[in-house]
């Protein structure tokens, strides 16, 4: 089953919770292309823009939590490295050995679990602070 967006993940800022959303929908449209046949060539583009938009939402609410004095400021960027570097490694990993169905469900997995792990735990403590 597919994970959706609900407003158990809002944060309490309009523009985190539409970038939070296009994330969401990058993870659907993985699992949709899971269905019908990841070609290395999808794969290939989702993580580059996986990897692009994700710096540039981390960026972009890493300075909101600093600039509202977010007590969770400095956990939050803690957490966005270890999301990169486990990023670099699935790309690391599609570079030098290609597509295969262990990298997609792991990829997937890790994705699912962190997006909501992350938002829920470290994210969401942004209501406070907005």
């Amino acid at each position: 089953m597919a994970l959706a967006w609900s407003d158990d993940y809002s944060v309490g800022d309009a523009e985190i919770d539409t970038q939070h959303k296009q994330l969401f929908q990058y993870l659907a449209e993985l699992e949709e292309h899971m269905e019908t046949g990841v070609t290395a060539d999808y794969l290939g583009k989702f993580l580059n823009h996986l990897g692009i938009y994700t710096r540039s939402h981390f960026c972009y609410e890493e300075i909101l939590m600093r600039q509202k004095k977010c007590p969770i400021a400095k956990t939050n960027q803690e957490q966005h490295d270890k999301l990169l570097e486990a990023y670099k490694h699935y790309l690391q990993r599609f570079e030098v050995e290609g597509i295969s169905d262990d990298l997609i469900k792991k990829l997937h997995d890790f994705l699912v679990s962190w997006l909501v792990n992350h938002i829920q735990k470290i994210d969401t403590k942004l209501k406070d602070c907005v």
